[in-house]
């Protein structure tokens, strides 16, 4: 592989500003239709190039300053510097503006790394994972890296004074002496970029070690590491390109579900049985990812919510990496229904030990916009309670509603006479008082058991708003979602209609509600079925003092009618229009058979 040492050539696009407190901000496209930026002559079609800021706090962190001069470099994801130099890699300096490009890059995947130094000896340091580059493609990456870290690296007996670092897929290859600190001996590390990494080699004369799952965290302390041959990680990919599901938007706080069964028996038999123990890592990562256990009625682990902080598209390389060590003594991981597990660096809680939630945000947090997520795995009622998952504890009270299998975990049936959930915090909150200017997502699968009359899914009091099955002639059924005053026909405020066909019977059907300010889109089974415009823009009837009902109407009477029968699954209610590719994420992602990741 050539190296290659060009500067970026003519100008590109000032850096704008993203968001305030980024460390530091990388922007770079892919294409061999662009032109590169500098300050000199023309350098042809370059494809890869970008522009290099950062923000240190000092003064003013909302304004991003242009890392001259740094170092850049496009590392193959193969890349050992113990063996290779630097002529299997390509290089390049970033102008007096931050602006670099490369040009002539092979098809390939790539890392990328920048390192940049202010005058003071402060440090700032880029990776980011798994570019593809390809002809006649473009990309583009928003990514925000704080300065560079230190670790500390505690050895095995050695009689050498100094050990090296290097890092397969990075430029990284560092000295440092070795400090003998009574009985124990380490080495400090210094200019590690913050990401995650597969293994770090350590290496002294007797030979080379590797450390699996290494994350240097964006934090201020020196982190610590140890040789730990009991440490077992797996992988999960998770292509977004054109070979795997091909998004197109970034997803940010998305609940990805991951079925254990899929793991080999040898795997699956150890993390279930070290669960409290696992760490998941998103690769390119940020820091550990928040996961929840889910169990069976015998309360095995069968699956994990694991939150994706930012999935990017057309991504072939990105992944989850489970990282657990093998326990000679393990607890009981067994729980009841009111225990919510969850965990990142440790499960809380998982076998009475009081083990402290390292990072607390669950899969299903009212910042990603869920205001309340019923997962209806109880398999018992005590009180009669429903349990929300999420930090918004919109909790349920149930009637005559029963367990049984759902598309993850357990389902909800309802008998068709006098199941009902009633959501009673949902009467005075008002993310579910929806108007003519209101954007909510709601997602959930439905399996109806019986369609000879229409029956409400969910909805909120009989006079705002529902999700139903509309019963008709054979060519005329649909699903229905309505803004309205059922008591009054003349107050319609918004419909929208999804057609019934035969095969949306008996088995589950799975539907995003999406509404935008004045208009609603219903997606079925990930693609999209209608958009309906208000047609009424009077609000006056619309909202009531009733609560958000599952699985019937509540007239203000206190009536209850048009049961649902059949099975709920998996429903969420968000207080954003979600975009259609998380409409397909969320169903390709849930769907029985063929789903992703596998």
């Amino acid at each position: 592989m050539i190296r290659n040492t060009r500067l970026a050539k003519s100008a590109v696009s000032a850096l704008f500003a993203l968001q305030a407190l980024l460390a530091m901000v990388f922007l770079v496209a892919c294409s061999d239709s662009k032109v590169a930026g500098g300050n000199s002559s023309e350098v042809g079609s370059p494809e890869l190039m970008g522009t290099l800021a950062y923000a240190d706090g000092a003064q003013r962190p909302d304004f991003f300053k242009r890392a001259s001069y740094a170092r850049v470099y496009c590392v193959p994801t193969d890349y050992d510097p113990a063996k290779e130099d630097s002529t299997a890699y390509y290089t390049t300096t970033a102008d007096s503006m931050g602006h670099f490009a490369f040009d002539n890059l092979p098809d390939g995947v790539y890392n990328l790394e920048a390192f940049y130094e202010k005058s003071d000896g402060k440090s700032f340091a880029l990776r980011e994972s798994g570019l593809k580059i390809v002809t006649d493609s473009e990309q583009s990456v928003d990514l925000q890296i704080p300065q560079s870290r230190d670790i500390k690296v505690y050895l095995p007996e050695t009689k050498d004074s100094v050990a090296s670092v290097s890092i397969v897929g990075s430029t990284y290859n560092a000295t440092a002496k070795i400090i003998t600190d009574g009985t124990v001996r380490y080495a400090t590390f210094t200019g590690v970029p913050a990401s995650f990494y597969d293994s770090v080699q350590v290496s002294t004369s007797d030979g080379s070690n590797s450390i699996k799952a290494v994350l240097v965290e964006n934090t201020d302390a020196v982190q610590e590491f140890y040789y730990d041959d009991s440490v077992h990680t797996l992988e999960i990919p998770l292509n977004t390109s054109a070979t795997g599901i091909d998004l197109h938007d970034t997803i940010e706080g998305f609940p990805l579900y991951v079925r254990l069964n899929d793991l080999n028996a040898d795997d699956h038999e150890s993390l279930v049985k070290n669960i409290s123990a696992l760490k998941i890592y998103l690769e390119p990562a940020s820091f550990w990812t928040t996961f929840k256990i889910v169990y069976d009625k015998n309360s095995v682990p069968i699956g994990l919510w694991v939150r994706l902080s930012t999935l990017y598209p057309q991504r072939e390389t990105q992944k989850l990496v489970f990282a657990w060590n093998e326990n000679e003594e393990t607890a009981d991981i067994r729980v009841s229904n009111k225990e919510s597990v969850t965990g990142t660096a440790n499960v809380a809680s998982a076998a009475g030990k009081a083990q402290a939630l390292m990072r607390a945000v669950d899969p299903f947090a009212f910042t990603d916009g869920f205001m309340a997520a019923w997962n209806f795995d109880e398999t018992e009622f005590p009180e009669s309670t429903v349990y929300a998952a999420g930090d918004n504890a919109l909790n349920g009270v149930a009637n005559d509603i029963t367990a049984g299998d759902g598309i993850i975990g357990g389902a909800f049936v309802f008998n068709g006479k006098s199941s009902i959930i009633e959501i009673q915090e949902s009467a005075d909150y008002s993310g579910f008082a929806l108007t003519d200017t209101s954007s909510f997502t709601s997602s959930f699968w439905v399996n109806a058991e019986d369609t000879s009359t229409s029956r409400f899914i969910w909805g909120k009091s009989e006079s705002e708003y529902h999700f139903k099955y509309q019963a008709g002639d054979s060519d005329r059924s649909s699903w229905m979602f309505k803004e309205l005053d059922e008591s009054d026909l003349g107050h319609w405020y918004q419909a929208s209609i999804a057609i019934a066909p035969e095969v949306d019977y008996k088995q589950w059907v799975h539907f995003t509600v999406v509404k935008s300010g004045d208009s609603t889109s219903i997606y079925r089974n990930g693609k999209l079925e209608e958009t309906m415009v208000s047609r009424n823009h009077t609000d006056d009837k619309r909202t009531s003092d009733g609560p958000f009902v599952i699985g019937a109407r509540k007239q203000s009477s206190g009536k209850v009618d048009r049961v649902f029968k059949g099975s709920l699954d998996e429903l969420y209610f968000m207080n954003k229009a979600q975009s259609p590719e998380w409409a397909k994420l969320i169903y390709l992602n849930q769907k029985p058979t063929g789903y992703w990741p596998k």
